[in-house]
């Protein structure tokens, strides 16, 4: 009797199991279960450092050793080549950049790069390298009188492999070695007024 009624029990529980949800019953949600592909996250796409920025050893040299010829000179108008003195040949990975230049005497010449031909190389923001020595020009124009030359001074700034080379460029090659020659010119002058004769100069008339 006891084995019939648990039978019976099983076979309702069975029964129910099976029935049709659709009738009245409620339905029962899976859970939704998100796999692992195995694949690693996307990577940031900002790029890495490739590591500290090292700058080169460098010097600035106010007054370079410059020099050259003499200026040529046509009129007012001075044109001054300008090679390098300190250092040759210069040692592998140095580079040589003119910075600025400027005269030591003010008011007698004025820098004027027409005062060159066209096909003079000016020198500003020139580089001069180990296999690289080509000659630049400044021009000047004379607007005074004076009775020394005006030299040129030429401030130029180095980087080198080392801070030895850069040291070696000027070390015992002394500064500037060109210079303006003032030649004398015309200055205007105001126009003299024409002579007037006094009253005593006047000759009467017989009246």
């Amino acid at each position: 009797m006891f084995r019939k009624v648990l039978a019976v029990a099983a076979f309702a529980v069975l029964v129910a199991g099976c029935s049709d949800t659709t009738n009245g019953g409620g339905s029962t949600i899976a859970p939704t279960v998100t796999e692992s592909t195995g694949e690693p996250s996307p990577e940031p796409t900002t790029p890495e450092s490739t590591g500290t920025k090292i700058d080169k050893p460098s010097i600035n040299i106010a007054n370079a050793p410059i020099g050259g010829d003499n200026p040529d000179v046509d009129g007012v108008n001075h044109c001054a080549i300008v090679n390098w003195l300190g250092r040759k040949p210069l040692p592998d990975g140095t580079t040589i950049t003119v910075e600025s230049f400027h005269l030591a005497v003010e008011k007698v010449f004025v820098l004027d790069q027409s005062a060159c031909a066209d096909d003079k190389r000016p020198c500003t923001g020139v580089k001069w390298q180990s296999d690289n020595f080509t000659p630049c020009y400044v021009g000047a124009r004379q607007i005074a009188n004076h009775d020394d030359e005006v030299d040129l001074i030429m401030k130029v700034s180095a980087t080198c492999e080392t801070q030895k080379d850069c040291d070696s460029l000027a070390k015992g090659f002394g500064k500037t070695q060109i210079s303006f020659f003032p030649d004398i010119i015309e200055t205007p002058t105001s126009e003299t007024p024409s002579e007037q004769p006094s009253p005593d100069d006047t000759t009467p008339t017989d009246g």
